[in-house]
């Protein structure tokens, strides 16, 4: 039997739970990042996810094709290479189900690589929810990007890259939905504090390039050095 999300008696084991998914990649020299957008049920699972399952739908966004602009802006330097997909229960984050699958072909970025490793592109995930609870966001790889004589973003066009990212947002929950075809899927924003789960309303972009912190273990720096005085 498959309970309505957020039902109480007769639900079963495990609880209600969310869905965190993560694009997975590297960039030149070693390092590696992932983004981690949060999908949330309309139908509990019922019971323990189906381990093959929880495979396709790994396997299935590992591969899906990212949209132009959204791969020009990551820039050669950066390529994507496999997903994972993480159940986890409401209550406690607790992990009930995970799969990591990596992607038959990489998907290195097309624009040419212009900004350091650390820049990104922010991409806003907005709820109807008040407060931080309601509010999520990600860093997407912009090493591709063009800024103008202002250093704001010229190239891929905000507007462009907001209908893309939309775009690969519902192919990754098509392919949630085909995996676990009796469950629907929202996008969400995730918090730990409230252990609540607020669906997206709208997605926002800027045109400022932003700078995602990373360990640099697998790329040191050459450092050079003068005596003083």
């Amino acid at each position: 039997m498959t309970t309505a999300k957020g039902a109480g008696i007769g639900r079963q084991e495990p609880a209600i739970s969310y869905v965190r998914v993560s694009i997975l990649g590297t960039l030149t020299g070693g390092e590696v990042w992932s983004v981690n957008p949060v999908f949330d049920p309309t139908l509990e699972f019922p019971g323990t996810p189906d381990q093959a399952m929880v495979d396709a739908a790994a396997l299935a966004i590992a591969n899906r094709t990212i949209p132009t602009s959204v791969r020009t802006i990551m820039g050669t330097s950066a390529t994507r290479t496999g997903a994972r997909v993480e159940i986890r229960e409401d209550a406690d984050d607790s992990l009930i189900a995970i799969s990591i699958q990596g992607s038959a072909t990489p998907a290195a970025g097309t624009g040419a690589a212009r900004l350091t490793h650390q820049s990104a592109i922010v991409f806003s995930i907005r709820t109807n929810t008040p407060g931080g609870s309601g509010r999520g966001r990600f860093y997407w790889p912009a090493i591709g990007a063009t800024l103008d004589n202002n250093g704001r973003l010229q190239t891929p066009a905000t507007v462009t890259l907001a209908a893309d990212m939309k775009s690969y947002l519902l192919g990754i929950r098509t392919d949630l939905a085909t995996a676990f075809p009796t469950i629907g899927f929202d996008l969400a924003v995730r918090s730990k504090t409230t252990h609540t789960t607020p669906h997206a309303v709208r997605i926002q972009v800027g045109d400022v390039i932003d700078t995602q912190r990373r360990r640099r273990d697998a790329l040191p720096e050459a450092y050079t050095q003068v005596a003083f005085p």
